[in-house]
């Protein structure tokens, strides 16, 4: 589903279109099938979003993801905090292509000041009515772009991604950065339908005895398990 540019004018067209062909609809039925033409259940649950305000960019704060443009990311009011959350109303099912691509509200700077140390980026987090996952993530590149460090929460066996409609929950991420590092990238994204709301971003130098959660050190040095002999 989507939200059309200017669905009035779309219906007031295609009323003036069928009336050519000597089909007469009413008004309020020709914004209803613009509605059903994009997905959306009626008019009013379009209309609704058509009047949802859109949130502004916080300062310093740049938006991505692999389809950046099919969610609203910025400050909201209303929760005094951060969201990003997919152009759909919440009551409506995930259709299309929510579930493959992924909305995020970032920053990122140069590592310089960092070398050396061991960084620990922590916020809290929560959901509304997400389908794919709502998380926090963090990475350490080098030279052209090379990925050093990262973790984005996936694969952890507790305090991982949020899924569903859930209350605030505390995340954090612990990586090194390297010698050779330059810049350090972080934020929050979600993945799929739904909102994800984030606060409270804190980044400081963690104690050496804390563990990083780096997907990148995780890495095998070698295939294993070929047989599917060890079960988890």
């Amino acid at each position: 589903m989507h939200i059309p540019h200017d669905p009035k004018a779309m219906a007031k067209s295609l009323r003036q279109a069928l009336a050519e062909r000597r089909v007469d609809i009413s008004h309020s039925d020709s914004l209803e099938c613009v509605a059903r033409q994009f997905g959306w259940r009626d008019w009013n649950t379009l209309a609704a979003q058509l009047d949802r305000p859109v949130p502004r960019l916080p300062e310093d704060w740049i938006v991505g993801g692999t389809r950046s443009d099919d969610y609203e990311m910025g400050f909201d009011p209303a929760e005094s905090c951060a969201v990003v959350r997919f152009r759909v109303a919440l009551a409506e099912p995930t259709l299309g292509h929510a579930s493959s691509g992924f909305g995020t509200l970032m920053q990122n700077f140069r590592a310089e000041g960092f070398l050396g140390k061991r960084m620990k980026l922590s916020a809290q987090l929560k959901t509304g009515e997400v389908t794919g996952a709502g998380s926090l993530w963090m990475r350490v590149d080098g030279e052209k772009g090379r990925t050093l460090a990262f973790d984005n929460l996936d694969g952890r066996k507790s305090e991982g991604p949020l899924v569903g409609s859930v209350g605030w929950q505390d995340r954090s991420i612990v990586l090194d950065v390297p010698p050779d590092a330059q810049s350090i990238h972080f934020g929050f994204f979600l993945r799929g339908g739904g909102s994800v709301w984030a606060r409270r971003f804190n980044f400081k130098e963690a104690d050496a005895s804390v563990e990083v959660t780096d997907h990148v050190l995780s890495r095998r040095p070698a295939p294993t398990n070929l047989d599917f002999a060890a079960v988890a």
